[in-house]
């Protein structure tokens, strides 16, 4: 009983409408936990930074062909160096794992980098413990950038955490760091989200943890500026337009000026008043390679647009109407094809879509193809009439009167000699 029940109500309420099948689609994914920018005047670099590097950095393409790319670096020089080596010393830069769909390969993995490119995926992932000399070391770094589609939504996420990460050996430690965003559109509408945590910030041993994700601790940025550190506090975007959703994660930054660093720390007096004599004039500069550094913890970004494909036949619709045949313009040069016809020339032979074939059925005697059945019996209506007149037009002319004098009247019998 209850089975029927249930039957019964299945076929009474039809199921919900599924959501439209997506056509084109772009996607892109990007995640750096850790970038290290340097500003120096050493370097005649027309940019700023004139030096950059990304740890366990990914990124990831997905687009309508399909064409997918993917790539993983545990160390990436940014893309003026990373992609431009082989124009300037034709050699790929080698620490990175690519992979790309169709041309291939569709996965390539080195140590703590992976990458995988398909039709419908791609997908890239670095990790491993880092370390720049004097600078930073980070442990339990990792990154994940994915951009997926499927009949009904395209999605990018881009993921990066880390344990620790420690600043000027000791001066700044960061744990417990994770920052998310996450971008998707069904072809109709983008949603997403972006999001991060930091446990706790330490500053020469003083702990500061983090309550509230919106803003620093207190006393976090008055425990730095001695040290010339100066901290910009994380911020999580999104914006929707339409079908189009980006989802961003602005990393924290320590910007440092080296310069007041090194005097703060005693090192100023050393290396101007010490080493600096010892060294020849032209290699004195060298004692003072950067003017500023930045330690970017924690960036993502995702990206994602599609649209729902087209039907593949248009639904009936009745019959439009043909304008008026106008004559041609002499000397009009003809038309290419797909451009549509100016208004009142009817371009040859294209026939007005027909918005509905009827079934056929069985026909009768008065069916003929094209001819409706009353205009049929008017046409055999006025022959029959037709000849009936004739006929009695020409027994009048002939025969039909009789002869005033009593002789016979009609055609005399030529048989009869």
């Amino acid at each position: 009983m209850r089975c029927a029940v249930v039957v019964l109500l299945l076929l009474l309420f039809p199921a919900p409408a599924g959501a439209a099948d997506l056509g084109g689609f772009t996607l892109s994914s990007r995640a750096t936990p850790v970038s290290v920018l340097l500003h120096t005047t050493l370097l005649p670099v027309p940019a700023e930074p004139q030096g950059e590097v990304h740890l366990s950095y990914t990124q990831t393409e997905l687009g309508s062909g399909p064409i997918g790319r993917s790539l993983a670096s545990s160390l990436w020089p940014g893309a003026a160096v990373g992609t431009g080596l082989p124009q300037l010393l034709g050699f790929a830069y080698p620490v990175q794992a690519n992979a790309a769909h169709p041309g291939g390969p569709a996965d390539e993995s080195k140590s703590g980098m992976r990458a995988q490119a398909g039709a419908a995926k791609a997908e890239a992932f670095a990790g491993a413990r880092q370390e720049v000399p004097f600078v930073l070391t980070a442990e339990g770094l990792a990154s994940t950038s994915t951009s997926a589609v499927t009949a009904t939504e395209a999605r990018s996420t881009a993921v990066t955490s880390a344990q620790t990460i420690t600043v000027l050996s000791g001066l700044v430690v960061l744990s417990g760091v994770r920052f998310e965003s996450v971008a998707v559109s069904d072809g109709g509408k983008g949603s997403g989200t972006s999001a991060f945590s930091i446990a706790a910030i330490t500053v020469l041993g003083q702990r500061f943890p983090v309550k509230a994700p919106a803003a620093p601790p207190d006393g976090l940025l008055k425990a730095l500026e001695p040290l010339g550190v100066t901290l910009t506090w994380p911020e999580a975007t999104t914006r929707f337009e339409g079908a189009s959703a980006t989802a961003r994660s602005r990393g924290l930054a320590l910007t440092v000026d080296v310069k007041a660093l090194r005097a703060r720390l005693g090192l100023g007096g050393i290396l101007d008043g010490i080493v600096a004599p010892l060294l020849p004039k032209e290699l004195a500069p060298l004692l003072n390679p950067l003017d500023k550094m930045e330690v970017v913890v924690g960036d993502t970004e995702a990206v994602a647009n599609a649209a729902v494909a087209a039907p593949l036949s248009p639904p009936d619709v009745p019959a439009p109407q043909a304008p008026p045949l106008s004559p041609p313009v002499l000397g009009a040069p003809p038309a290419l094809p797909g451009t549509p016809p100016a208004a009142g020339i009817n371009p040859p032979g294209v026939a007005p879509p027909v918005a509905h074939v009827a079934r056929s059925r069985p026909g009768s005697l008065l069916d003929f193809p094209g001819v409706p059945a009353l205009l049929v019996l008017t046409g055999l209506g006025v022959a029959a009439a037709g000849a009936f007149g004739m006929r009695s037009f020409g027994a009048f002319l002939l025969g039909g009167a009789p002869c005033p004098s009593g002789h016979p009247t009609g055609v005399p019998d030529l048989r009869n000699g």
